[in-house]
């Protein structure tokens, strides 16, 4: 159902993650906007052009493109498990999800599987 990432030597991951190909906001309080890079089930990869705090269990908005038909977006609760500098100064991070609600993990089911059925569509598209 979803691309999965193979990174070799043994994946941590709980769930496969999906690239996000469309750009996909994510809102930090405080901390600005940036992009999630890839999702899953149990986290997200996201990147902020600048550093952003990292200690204890934060909210993230995801906001969700209009032509997905899914809502506006989800917050989504969790604490950073790792971070790095990543090129011209920006931050790349990885989010673990802490506690998600039966709807928001449905959400999140249907918002994974938009993006796998868009990137499908656009590859058979003819060039």
């Amino acid at each position: 159902m979803f691309q999965v990432r193979n990174l070799g030597g043994g994946e941590r991951r709980t769930a496969p993650r999906q690239t996000v190909t469309y750009r996909m906001d994510v809102i930090a309080e405080g901390d600005g906007n940036g992009c999630v890079l890839d999702l899953s089930l149990s986290g997200m990869r996201v990147r902020f052009p600048r550093g952003f705090d990292i200690s204890g269990t934060q909210t993230l908005r995801i906001e969700f493109p209009r032509w997905l038909e899914l809502g506006k977006g989800l917050e989504v609760r969790g604490r950073f498990a790792w971070i790095r500098t990543a090129e011209r100064g920006a931050t790349e991070g990885g989010f673990a999800f802490d506690g998600l609600s039966r709807k928001e993990q449905n959400l999140l089911e249907q918002l994974l599987r938009r993006l796998v059925e868009a990137v499908a569509e656009d590859l058979a598209l003819p060039r």
